[in-house]
């Protein structure tokens, strides 16, 4: 979660003059153009049936989340992520978006009770695997004084602590386990680190107490083929999660190989970014591809080395997919060309929380048919009205949602999948609007 840059003030003074006549027409707009479910009636989403796959990207306000139902029902969660209140202060006049459906409980708690709404019926709501892409509080959760202790009194309730004492998970997996020493010593920097520290050491007591019970917590290897794999394998034997990339190794692209892209002495002290080293996989079932990120970064300032793009080497090695998670929630640092050529999304998720969020330049960027011809369509979890009044109406002509939990099912076979939006401002979470369904690559 490192400091976006911020707008220019002129574009602040705009939004704040327009914000409030603009907030029905935005309401309205936030639809987008998708098909209305049974003519504007709300209903349930379809439930999960044996040979679909489900990404669900969760709109909790806080950070990122997503709830991943495979083929033979086997299951993961993403992040569960928590945004630091004291990082949204020092980046004031830039706003969080307000936690849904309500502040009421912590965005952990609501992750959970949004999984076991739509776990697969028939079986023990529980989570196969939780990836955890990078350890920034709007990925893992923020620690505060007032965060509960976990029944089993080692760590504190936020964030994917507070999920894995709701929903058991089965195996954690994280980029830097079992020993915790790259691109330093993690456990040493977490004592060092203030707010962002307490929150890491505290995620760290999970894993202690996790191992000391004989509970999996694994690092992601770059390369592999299914080290995260379905229970049933054998049954989809087209259904596939690659590695990419993990604390700046990346795969080659030929069998298992990967090189050591961010060298290894670069990162010397515990003030590096955990960004570039974000876990990044990619999803293939039958035709269909889906592709995520994390927070790598792809667009380095000046003062900063070549290895801070590590975009444009993983999109060299992830190839064409049908649709893809924006890195880094759409900030101006990600999202560079070379990604956008090598994947050509037709559907584009954005998972935000910040009103600098998306960068104007990512949306330029994702909007040019020079990166790549044809349609595509953009999906938000969220929006700030100020943000899409700074960048203007580029916006509407790729996004076709503003707000909602985004949802990617995918027909058996993957040949076909559709979007489905969520009303994420209650409990029932109806679908509001359907897109599709898209022919997979």
């Amino acid at each position: 979660m490192s400091l976006p840059q911020m707008p220019s003030s002129r574009n602040y003074r705009l939004a704040a003059a327009r914000t409030l006549a603009l907030a029905g027409l935005l309401a309205l707009a936030a639809f987008g153009a998708g098909t209305a479910w049974a003519d504007g009636v709300q209903q349930a989403l379809p439930p999960w049936t044996d040979g679909y796959l489900y990404i669900h990207h969760i709109s909790t306000g806080r950070g990122n989340a997503a709830y991943i139902v495979m083929p033979d029902g086997t299951t993961m969660l993403i992040d569960a992520g928590e945004s630091d209140p004291e990082f949204v202060k020092s980046v004031a006049p830039l706003k969080a978006f307000p936690p849904l459906p309500d502040g009421t409980h912590s965005s952990g708690y609501w992750i959970a009770n949004y999984i076991r709404q739509f776990a697969p019926a028939g079986r023990p709501v529980a989570l196969d695997y939780a990836l955890i892409t990078h350890f920034h509080t709007d990925h893992i959760g923020t620690i505060r004084p007032t965060s509960p202790m976990s029944a089993t009194g080692a760590y504190r309730l936020a964030g994917i602590t507070e999920v894995g004492d709701l929903v058991p998970i089965k195996t954690l997996v994280d980029r830097a386990a079992p020993n915790y020493t790259v691109p330093v010593d993690i456990r040493a920097c977490a004592k060092s680190n203030g707010d962002d520290g307490r929150s890491l050491a505290n995620y760290l007591d999970m894993v202690a107490f996790r191992k000391g019970h004989g509970e999996p917590v694994v690092g992601l290897q770059p390369g592999q083929l299914d080290q995260i794999r379905l229970q049933q394998a054998q049954k989809f034997p087209d259904f596939h999660i690659r590695n990419i990339a993990s604390s700046g190794v990346i795969w080659t692209g030929r069998g298992t190989d990967t090189q050591q892209y961010i060298p290894p002495d670069a990162i010397k002290d515990c003030h590096f970014d955990e960004n570039p080293l974000s876990n990044v996989i990619r999803i293939s079932y039958g035709k269909f591809s889906y592709y995520s990120g994390g927070d790598i970064p792809g667009v380095p300032d000046y003062t900063q080395p070549f290895w801070r793009d590590i975009e444009t080497p993983v999109a060299a090695v992830v190839g064409p997919v049908d649709a893809m998670t924006l890195d880094h929630h759409g900030n101006r640092d990600s999202t560079n060309g070379a990604i956008l050529r090598a994947l050509r999304p037709r559907v584009i998720i954005q998972q935000n929380w910040l009103s600098a969020q998306p960068g104007e330049e990512v949306v330029v960027r994702m909007a040019s048919q020079e990166f790549y011809p044809g349609p595509r369509d953009v999906f938000a979890t969220g929006m700030s009205p100020e943000t899409r009044i700074a960048i203007g109406p580029i916006m509407d002509k790729i996004y076709r949602s503003y707000g909602g939990h985004v949802v990617l099912r995918v027909a058996p076979g993957g040949s076909t999948y559709e979007v489905f939006i969520l009303n994420d401002a209650d409990q029932t979470r109806e679908v509001i609007k359907r897109f599709g369904p898209y022919q997979a690559h």
